[in-house]
């Protein structure tokens, strides 16, 4: 048979990610039938690896399905022999199928497997200590060496007081990831990866020379929020939807708050176009904004914006499309008892106070007041990119949204 030309199979990649997205979103709402469906579909698209069989046998399991999560779990090794995790989770799935014999056997093969390398995330972590206690059996337990290390890890932070440098939570990461404390968080963006670019969640503000004169815009900014909150028809006309359907045909993976005023958005840039009119209600907000300089406002299709989260609302986690630009939020309005997630950090916005951080990383939102929250949020180019690189990204993306996308 021919093999798929390039487009085609690209195409098919393209397809088969969104089928994956949309299993592992129907397994975070528990919905079994609708996750074994997509992730099949990404299956027969092709999609690689042994991790999509793991996400098969989950929604396997929550329909009861011991047998069909026995099998995906056989296919994942098959697939990748020397994956630890789907030889524990496959240990897992045997001790609750009535086989222990067979369990203890793919519980010694996983941990037998495990590198000094092996990325140890919580899960991974987790599934460790659940392979070593039913390996120990009944009785009294002696401390695991994971716990060991956990120790001498902590013992070891002390002692070179880590935590008092600008950096040190770089380090304090690499070892919470090395003991499971912490998950690893991949930049995962869904439209276009550009290599080399370090996989960071929150940037120290202390690398921007811009960040401390924004911080003392923000009561400028506020009253020019809430001037334009009190003029409540012109304030209902220019809040729309963060994210709408428009211009989302054919995306192939839906959004909970798709067309949703829990979320929405007061444009000065939407996608690269200036909104004049918003801009004239605003002109100390986008003064501010100006000023950055040329950092500000990176390719493709750059927004500028207040973001709107009502009461109770959240937005769930989700991945940016370009890892080439970090987002900047500065909190305008903070009722309280809001918070935000970029990967294994959380942390609340504080009065004057901006985030930089790179949205490619898994993050979410969350309003639990009973007031609205609103943040200004803009683009910046990803620091670590020279001018000659910001050159060819620019140049690329002018080429047309129908161009670069042809081979999806």
């Amino acid at each position: 048979m021919r093999p798929a030309h390039a487009p085609e199979r690209t195409c098919r990649m393209t397809q088969a990610r969104d089928f994956a997205a949309q299993g592992m979103q129907a397994l975070q709402q528990q919905d079994g039938p609708a996750a074994e469906t997509a992730l099949q579909r990404a299956i027969d698209l092709g999609w690689p690896g042994p991790d999509i069989w793991v996400a098969l046998s989950f929604a396997k399991s929550l329909q009861g399905d011991m047998a069909g999560r026995v099998a995906s779990l056989e296919k994942a090794i098959q697939v990748d022999p020397s994956s630890v995790r789907a030889r524990l989770h496959y240990g897992q799935a045997l001790v609750g199928s009535g086989r222990p014999k067979d369990a203890e056997a793919a519980f010694r093969r996983g941990l037998s497997d495990i590198t000094p390398h092996l990325i140890r995330t919580q899960e991974i972590h987790q599934l460790i200590t659940a392979a070593e206690t039913f390996l120990a059996g009944p009785g009294e337990q002696t401390p695991s060496p994971a716990d060991e290390l956990s120790v001498t890890l902590d013992k070891f932070a002390k002692d070179h007081d880590l935590g008092t440098a600008p950096d040190d939570d770089l380090f304090r990461q690499s070892l919470d990831f090395l003991t499971g404390k912490a998950t690893f968080y991949p930049s995962q963006p869904t439209r276009y990866f550009y290599p080399g670019l370090p996989n960071r969640q929150f940037y120290p503000l202390d690398a921007f020379s811009w960040t401390n004169a924004l911080a003392a815009e923000t009561g400028a900014i506020r009253s020019e929020l809430e001037t334009l909150l009190s003029e409540k028809a012109a304030a209902e006309a220019g809040f729309t939807p963060y994210v709408e359907s428009a211009g989302r045909e054919g995306a192939g993976v839906s959004h909970p708050l798709l067309d949703n005023p829990d979320w929405s958005a007061f444009y000065l840039i939407k996608q690269g176009k200036r909104v004049e009119e918003n801009i004239a209600r605003c002109p100390k907000t986008w003064a501010a904004i100006e000023a950055i300089g040329e950092a500000v406002n990176p390719a493709p299709a750059p927004s500028v914006l207040f973001s709107r989260l009502e009461p109770g609302a959240a937005i769930p986690p989700h991945h940016g499309q370009i890892n080439t630009r970090l987002i900047c939020h500065l909190p305008i309005i903070l009722p309280g008892d809001c918070g935000f997630r970029v990967g294994n950090e959380t942390r609340e916005w504080k009065d004057g106070e901006v985030f930089v951080f790179d949205d490619t990383i898994e993050h979410e939102a969350w309003n639990r007041s009973d007031k609205a929250r609103y943040v200004l949020i803009f683009e910046i180019w990803h620091p670590d990119l020279s001018d000659r690189q910001r050159s060819l990204i620019t140049e690329f993306f002018k080429l047309g949204q129908s161009q670069v996308s042809s081979a999806g």
